[in-house]
């Protein structure tokens, strides 16, 4: 079937501008996905008109994400087979242990927070929400866990690399936020794919390297890789 080219460019226009959180200009644009300057300034009129993107600097006229495309992948929270398989074990671990939970997905070279719950007795507030993103693969907990597991961006100068493989898990990797102990672990699919990082949070002194908490995290992950159709290998 016959791809429609508008089409392509459009999702390139997007795309290109959802990896620049402070925004690009319509000469940037163009000149970057190599257009027509027209064509170009034609899709995103349209875009803004939808209220898909915006100006983050109505001065200079730089292009950003809008509510539109937020509203459209909200709709995927509601409907993604991650969530669904993950957020009952993770509601309940999260009340026992008092960790705040997330679910992260990776697109291209960013992650995205897709899923977050706070228990009641949460002692920590994390800055991170649904819809955050990062491109943090070097320190974040949740990078690094794509670092090492997720083969399209696997990095082996990673500190640690081989433990971390054997072990299933990173925690307490240098985050931006000194106080708080971050456990992140990988879900895979039936493709034996990482499609997505679990991450649990508390604060650094309550001993966040405890056996049984990390264990059944992992369990947990297992557990939904397996509902998404993984077979590991014994």
């Amino acid at each position: 079937m016959r791809e429609n080219r508008s089409v392509n460019r459009i999702l390139a226009i997007l795309e290109l501008i959802a990896k620049h959180d402070e925004g690009l200009t319509l000469g940037q644009i163009y000149r970057e996905l190599k257009i027509p300057k027209a064509t170009a300034y034609d899709f995103l009129r349209t875009l803004y008109n939808a209220d898909a993107v915006y100006y983050k600097d109505p001065r200079i006229k730089n292009y950003v994400i809008g509510s539109k495309i937020f509203a459209i992948g909200s709709v995927y929270t509601k409907n993604s087979n991650l969530i669904e398989a993950s957020q009952f074990e993770l509601k309940e671990f999260a009340d026992k242990y008092g960790k705040t939970v997330f679910i992260t997905k990776r697109v291209s070279d960013k992650f995205v927070y897709v899923f977050k719950y706070q228990p009641k007795n949460s002692l920590v507030v994390t800055p991170e929400e649904i819809g955050s993103t990062s491109r943090d693969f070097k320190n974040c907990a949740v990078g690094v866990c794509y670092a090492v597991f997720d083969k399209k961006v696997e990095d082996k100068t990673i500190p640690n690399y081989k433990q971390i493989k054997e072990q299933r898990y990173v925690l307490n990797q240098e985050d931006n936020h000194s106080h708080i102990c971050s456990l992140a672990v990988p879900v895979y699919n039936f493709e034996n794919r990482v499609v997505g990082v679990l991450q649990a949070t508390d604060l650094a002194n309550n001993d966040c390297s405890h056996e049984q908490p990390i264990e059944e995290f992992i369990a947990i992950s297992k557990r939904i890789s397996r509902r998404l159709g993984y077979i590991e290998n014994e």
